[in-house]
């Protein structure tokens, strides 16, 4: 028994340092949650000795399957047309023929293509639907609620931008910059563009958001973040600031484009583009996915830094 593993018989147990209980779903989130935690134990016993005993970690497994097929079980029949077409829309996007989505996920030849014929009787197992979520990097509420092909509205294309920025920044297919103003010096650009203003002494720096009017101010509660890697010569901004002291946390996000003075090379100015703010009624749905990437960022730069190339050795060496 791995020295991380006790309190199974309480459907409870410690994995690499954070704890974790077993999930009994009664919703699609709740679901989701079940799934990670399943990720979480099949790892503990990838990771067991030969000669260490699985039983423990067996059983957590056993109780978390279990768990997740009552849920499933409890589900009446749908309509599982839109989960058929958005299926067929990934493989699609990204050339990937369905007997070969089979093979790379370890599920039986022709067994998306039985299971996923319109009015067929057939239920496909949730396992296959949540491994086809994870495979393409999408919500398993999206795969079966939303056409994946077809975005709503506004929203759901931000969204679509925020996750995606978050999954890049994940593996490091994108790099994020520091630019100050709480923990981290104010960088020197922030306040030459008149939009932080820090006054030192412990004093709260205050946001000056370009499209509001100069007497509106805003606290800054974090330090703000760039990214040059979205838009050739132009950085995108992730401003986090607060209305009031212990107020509500609301994410600013642009584009900010430094232009050099013709005349004097050290003097510039500075074109803003508002992509979203979600203080904006209309866009505060997207708060949560916006402090996840910010969060997922900031966690970022206190990582230990690697090479790509070393990264990825030691990547699939653990696969």
């Amino acid at each position: 028994m791995s020295r991380q593993y006790d309190e199974y018989m309480e459907g409870k147990f410690e994995s690499r340092g954070e704890q974790y209980e077993i999930v009994e779903p009664t919703n699609i989130e709740e679901l989701m949650k079940a799934f990670e935690t399943k990720d979480v134990i099949e790892y503990e016993l990838s990771c067991l000795m030969h000669d260490e005993d699985s039983s423990g970690w067996s059983e957590l497994l056993q109780e978390q399957e279990d768990a997740i097929q009552e849920y499933y079980s409890s589900i009446p029949d749908f309509d599982n047309s839109l989960l058929i077409k958005n299926i067929n829309y990934l493989a699609k996007k990204y050339s990937i023929r369905i007997g070969d989505l089979e093979k790379m996920l370890g599920i039986s030849a022709g067994y998306i293509s039985r299971t996923a014929k319109e009015g067929t009787a057939k239920k496909m197992s949730i396992d296959v639907v949540w491994k086809i979520a994870r495979f393409f990097h999408t919500d398993l509420r999206d795969l079966v609620d939303r056409d994946l092909e077809m975005p709503s509205d506004e929203n759901e294309l931000l969204c679509r931008f925020i996750k995606k920025l978050r999954r890049q920044t994940e593996e490091h297919e994108i790099t994020w910059k520091c630019l100050g103003g709480v923990m981290a010096e104010l960088d020197r650009n922030l306040e030459e563009s008149g939009l932080i203003t820090d006054y030192g002494d412990d004093k709260d720096a205050i946001y000056h958001p370009h499209d509001q009017k100069s007497g509106v101010n805003l606290r800054l509660i974090d330090d703000v973040v760039a990214c040059e890697d979205i838009r050739e010569d132009t950085s995108l901004v992730i401003v986090p600031y607060s209305m009031e002291k212990g107020g509500n946390t609301y994410y600013d996000f642009f584009f900010m484009e430094e232009i050099p003075d013709r005349g004097d090379p050290e003097l510039s100015s500075y074109n803003f583009e508002k992509i979203f703010r979600t203080v904006d009624v209309p866009f505060s749905g997207l708060a949560s996915y916006a402090e996840s990437l910010y969060q997922t960022i900031r966690n970022q730069e206190f990582s230990a830094d690697m090479s790509s190339d070393v990264r990825k050795f030691i990547t699939d060496y653990l696969k």
